[in-house]
């Protein structure tokens, strides 16, 4: 049972990611995130860097099993007395930390059966991993058959899905339509694959899919040179919408309303990184205008009772 100092406050959200002290990327970009939307966060770090390798090689720590999975143990001690609602994983550094980190999931929701479990597999991009191989393996027999939403990007969705001939056959095997029936047919029951070519020149997109429901597009104009971190911000939003409202169709688009509004704010100013601080209000209620499309046949909406808020043209 919850304490009572807990009782009216929301719940947590676990979030296991990478710790980088410079730049707005993974679990700190993760965690801002979420507590600006009102959540408190529980932060385990899988492993710790002065800076994102992609601006400039730097020395790196992995978090041992060992401390990993103490912090674990007694974060799920935690959750015996206190309230969560998710656990977010991103970037993992071992992959002798996954097992450790399904055990975990496993445990909690043992303990709290409604909790969500949302997976950003963090494996790579364009046509390569940039984890090793071991990571990447573990990540698809563990933790994707065992998430309720997912997050991959187009390349993340092929190469779990063992799809990797997709992306050397062009644009007809990546285009939206494919996706979604790709997407449709893996593990989770839930996916939003980012960085979808959009049906409109220059767009790109982040597609939902769901049982039973229509593959919706979200797409707006691609931003070129954007910064890292937009995945990790994207699934933070998707994941802490989605508690607010409790309807996926809606957190989708107001995640990527949110990230189209961020990217296009930091390419107008010529910043590295996802301007969090100064922008912070358009995590909760962002104001860029994407479009839905409908992709495949209609069904019925992923979410039960949409209301989207009034898009603003940037």
């Amino acid at each position: 049972m919850p304490s009572p100092l807990q009782k009216n406050a929301r719940p947590a959200v676990l979030v296991i990611s990478s710790l980088v002290a410079d730049g707005s990327v993974g679990g700190r970009l993760a965690c801002f995130a979420l507590e600006r939307l009102g959540f408190p966060v529980w932060f385990v770090p899988t492993v710790s860097l002065p800076r994102h390798p992609g601006r400039q090689p730097s020395v790196r720590d992995v978090t041992s099993t060992e401390f990993l999975r103490g912090c674990l143990n007694d974060l799920v001690k935690l959750a015996e007395q206190q309230d969560i609602a998710a656990v977010l994983t991103g970037y993992i550094g071992d992959a002798a930390q996954i097992p450790v980190i399904a055990e975990a999931i496993n445990r909690l929701k043992t303990i709290h059966p409604e909790l969500i479990y949302l997976c950003d597999p963090v494996l790579g991009d364009g046509d390569k991993l940039y984890i090793s191989d071991a990571v990447a393996n573990a990540m698809r027999d563990q933790l994707w058959p065992l998430c309720d939403i997912a997050t991959p990007n187009v390349f993340e969705l092929c190469w779990l899905e063992r799809a990797k001939t997709a992306l050397q056959q062009g644009t007809e095997r990546t285009a939206p339509a494919a996706l979604a029936q790709l997407a449709g047919n893996a593990a989770p029951g839930r996916i939003a694959v980012t960085s979808v070519c959009g049906l409109m020149a220059n767009h790109i997109g982040n597609l939902l899919t769901a049982p039973q429901a229509s593959a919706l597009l979200f797409e707006h104009l691609a931003m070129p040179h954007a910064p890292h971190g937009t995945g990790d911000l994207f699934a933070a939003l998707l994941l802490g919408h989605h508690l607010l409202t409790g309807d996926l169709e809606q957190a989708t688009e107001r995640a990527s309303s949110a990230l189209f509004e961020l990217t296009a704010r930091a390419a107008r100013s010529g910043l590295e990184d996802l301007p969090l601080i100064a922008e912070q209000t358009s995590l909760e209620r962002p104001m860029a205008m994407v479009s839905k499309r409908v992709i495949g046949p209609h069904r019925q909406t992923v979410g039960s009772k949409s209301q989207t808020p009034k898009p603003h043209p940037l």
